[in-house]
């Protein structure tokens, strides 16, 4: 017998399991627990049609757009550039940012995705001013490259230690009074919020920057034998509770009214995992998930995503 059940009380977040047991005498006895079956994003809109979960200005979902199908299928150039831990005060990541935008001046990419944190030391009294003289740095950077200033966009995702809020989920973007400069000399870039929804075409991209993974395994009820089993396990965790934080609030507080806007159903179809952990590409349940990696740690590799074929390509900056 197996019986889904959902749980809440006001320590944890809410969250699903299976029970398989037996009942008997008016007691369920389990002997065995596990997560409910993931639902593909195909399945979950059979039932409810073209209703427009994932949020934007339209009351019908893109995929039911066939035209927008149409041109991402045929936009074979698109490619979204994928970097966390951008740390700008650090003349070594800046430098390869700068190796990064020559590789890409003949052929801008759709987008560069940069993921926080944004300052390699990100505490003190001179954060704020530091990182406004960072972001200067980096819009001289692009402006030296006309191509990628005026073809390419560039979405700013703020990390768990950039200037904002305490250690919580959802966090709010940048502050204007940061970003203000950045923003007038290169008017294609968005400071986001964390997580963030993208929709490119008929796809909906969801991108979190927080180092769950950790958090995860230490709190996990068993942890996988192999190391190597680990980001299999935190996908299925993800994707089965289509939840992107599903941990008791002390460990991973979240705004409860916000609450929303970490849930992934029905199933997005690429989640990016901005996580300081190694970098990995798994799909599971036609889902895409992503970590590009920490940049400056994982000597400089990135990831580059091609949504017109929905494949990921591992990279890296290497020396001239």
């Amino acid at each position: 017998m197996i019986t889904h059940i959902r749980c809440c009380c006001s320590c944890t977040q809410e969250f699903c399991l299976s029970l398989e047991g037996w009942y008997e005498d008016g007691v369920f006895h389990v002997n065995g627990v596990g997560f409910p079956p993931t639902e593909p994003s195909s399945a979950t809109r059979a039932y409810y049609g073209d209703i427009n979960f994932f949020g934007g200005p339209s009351n019908l979902s893109v995929k039911a757009s066939a035209k927008l199908k149409q041109l991402e299928d045929e936009n074979e150039d698109a490619m979204f550039v994928l970097v966390s831990d951008v740390w700008l005060d650090s003349v070594e990541v800046m430098d390869k940012l700068n190796l990064m935008f020559s590789g890409y001046a003949t052929m801008p990419p759709t987008c560069f995705i940069f993921c926080g944190n944004f300052s390699s030391a990100p505490y003190g009294k001179t954060q704020i001013k530091s990182l406004k003289e960072s972001l200067k740095a980096l819009a001289d950077a692009i402006c030296s490259y006309p191509s990628i200033h005026s073809g390419s966009r560039f979405v700013f995702v703020p990390g768990p230690e950039d200037p904002g809020p305490a250690s919580i989920l959802p966090r709010p973007p940048l502050a204007d009074h940061i970003t203000e400069e950045f923003r007038q000399r290169v008017p294609f870039s968005v400071f986001t919020t964390n997580p963030c929804r993208i929709q490119y075409c008929s796809q909906e991209i969801v991108i979190l920057r927080e180092d769950m993974v950790n958090k995860m395994c230490r709190n996990c009820v068993r942890l996988p034998n192999n190391n190597l089993d680990i980001p299999n396990h935190y996908v299925k965790s993800i994707l089965s509770q289509a939840h992107l934080a599903p941990l008791p609030l002390y460990v991973s507080p979240v705004f409860w009214a916000y609450d929303y806007s970490l849930r992934v159903y029905p199933l997005p179809d690429v989640i990016v995992f901005a996580d300081k952990y190694d970098p990995f590409s798994i799909t599971n349940t036609d889902c895409l998930c992503v970590n590009p990696g920490s940049f400056p740690r994982s000597g400089f590799t990135f990831k580059v995503y091609y949504p017109s074929s929905k494949t990921v390509e591992d990279s890296k900056l290497q020396e001239l």
